[in-house]
């Protein structure tokens, strides 16, 4: 059990180490940041439960090398996702007639996805923003814009499976070599 003292003792003694740890891991200042906050914040929801074993600092450093890690495969599926669906994209005028009608159609799922979820999605897909950049322009978290770009691409997703089976015809025929998801 770990005492409202006790935490709050780790936490000013131990959180700017951590992020300097969670930085050399994530590369990234603002990832680093989120990965200590979450680590933080799990430990004070399980602070009623836990036994740290060894000292708070190689317990800390214990999490969040794990929630590092787990945060940087989740956002490698994420990106490659993205990679997939942004090339479908920009290769759109290279395809031919009723192709483009698929175009048309993912314009639609477009206009289906929640105000955020399609601000966030354009400013990506369409203005080249990164997701440093699109949190800044908007006034949320890095973190906030990975969890819309993930619904938004999760609902396209959803909304345009019932095509596949025209995609698998475009990439069978040779018209191109695209990849939409």
């Amino acid at each position: 059990m770990l005492t409202i003292q006790e935490f709050e003792h780790i936490f000013k003694t131990q959180h700017h180490g951590c992020i300097a740890f969670a930085t050399q891991y994530t590369g990234d200042p603002h990832v680093a940041e989120e990965v200590v906050q979450l680590v933080f914040t799990q430990l004070w929801e399980k602070r009623s439960t836990i036994d740290i074993q060894g000292t708070p600092k190689s317990y800390l450093l214990g999490a969040i090398r794990n929630t590092a890690i787990s945060h940087w495969r989740k956002q490698q599926v994420r990106n490659q996702k993205e990679t997939d669906f942004g090339q479908s994209q920009s290769q759109a005028a290279d395809m031919p007639a009723f192709a483009r009608d698929l175009e048309n159609m993912l314009q639609l799922a477009l206009q289906k996805l929640p105000e955020r979820c399609r601000e966030v999605f354009v400013l990506s897909r369409q203005q080249h923003l990164k997701y440093a950049e699109i949190a800044d322009t908007m006034g949320i978290s890095i973190k906030t814009v990975e969890n819309q770009m993930g619904k938004a691409l999760k609902i396209l997703h959803e909304e345009l499976k019932e095509f596949l089976p025209l995609i698998l015809l475009l990439l069978s025929a040779g018209k191109g070599h695209h990849q939409f998801f």
